[in-house]
């Protein structure tokens, strides 16, 4: 399922898919809607019968056998061939199978990116009328982004209507995280050219025998950010490095084979550098170290 603690796997799978990046875009703004942004949202609900049109059209298509989600994502290539056929078949789920789904979409900003807007009382909770009005409106967008080729465009076009009449015109991922280093960092990637991308896929190969290291260094960035005030501005960082990642010409299969990972750990250690030891930092910076040659 996905999570607010959960990013990196977010954003593993919107860097692999083609629709990806707008779908952070969604997201993104749903984690930092405030409530005049929710009840303009709300105003432009295309109401439930509309909706549940969508709904099945987007049903049938997920089910259909032509158009399996798995097929957005790009194959593994000829570098394959001399592998031996069970790490051909492992590279491929890799590359082919997202780890969410819509209905993880769904759950993600109802229940995560708008937690704020539910309303308890005792065992029970209920999600503020006008926030679940909004929810419908960003868990479509998010939805038509995620099944980019997978919906009809005459489906998923109407789906991001609503939400581009509100948000189109004025997008979240203009604004920074809140976190300098972080900001830094995706600006940096952001500008890449061919040889800094063959650079970062150089150093990944190369770094495979760390990944020991990296592991455990990941988990303990995620605790750090579990019990600090920046789970939701490092959230955020991750959905933006899908929009930087896409826009320094990395691709799907860049993703797939490590690229992303290394990426994730190194914003990860950026948010919380203060509250990691020298050798977790270092295990996730390598990666950035490697190529830029400095921090």
């Amino acid at each position: 399922m996905y999570s607010v603690l959960g990013a990196s796997t977010i954003g593993f799978d919107l860097a692999r898919l083609a629709g990806g990046a707008q779908t952070a875009t969604v997201l993104r703004t749903a984690l930092a809607a405030d409530s005049d942004l929710l009840l303009r949202l709300a105003a432009r609900h295309p109401g439930d019968e509309v909706r549940e049109t969508w709904r099945r059209a987007r049903d049938e298509a997920v089910a259909s056998g032509r158009s399996r989600l798995g097929e957005l994502l790009p194959r593994a290539g000829e570098a394959l061939v001399e592998a031996s056929h069970g790490e051909v078949k492992l590279l491929r789920r890799l590359e082919q199978s997202p780890l969410g789904d819509v209905a993880a979409l769904d759950r993600l900003v109802r229940s995560e990116l708008l937690d704020w807007t539910w309303l308890h009382s005792g065992p029970l909770a209920v999600q503020d009328p006008q926030a679940s009005l909004a929810a419908d409106v960003l868990a479509d967008a998010a939805a038509a982004a995620f099944l980019r080729g997978v919906l009809p465009d005459d489906v998923r076009r109407p789906m991001t209507v609503p939400f581009l009449a509100v948000a189109g015109s004025d997008p979240v991922p203009e604004t920074g995280t809140g976190l300098p280093e972080v900001d830094r960092r995706l600006g940096v990637l952001a500008d890449s050219d061919s040889e800094v991308r063959q650079a970062w896929r150089r150093v990944v190969d190369e770094q495979r025998v760390h990944t020991a290291a990296w592991a455990p260094a990941m988990h303990q960035a995620t605790w750090a950010l579990s019990i600090s005030e920046r789970l939701r501005p490092s959230c955020d960082a991750q959905l933006a490095a899908v929009g930087a990642f896409s826009k320094a010409g990395f691709t799907g299969r860049d993703a797939a084979y490590g690229v992303w990972n290394a990426l994730s750990g190194v914003l990860a250690a950026s948010a919380v550098d203060d509250l990691l030891s020298a050798a977790e930092a270092d295990a996730l910076l390598r990666p950035w170290r490697a190529v830029y040659g400095c921090d």
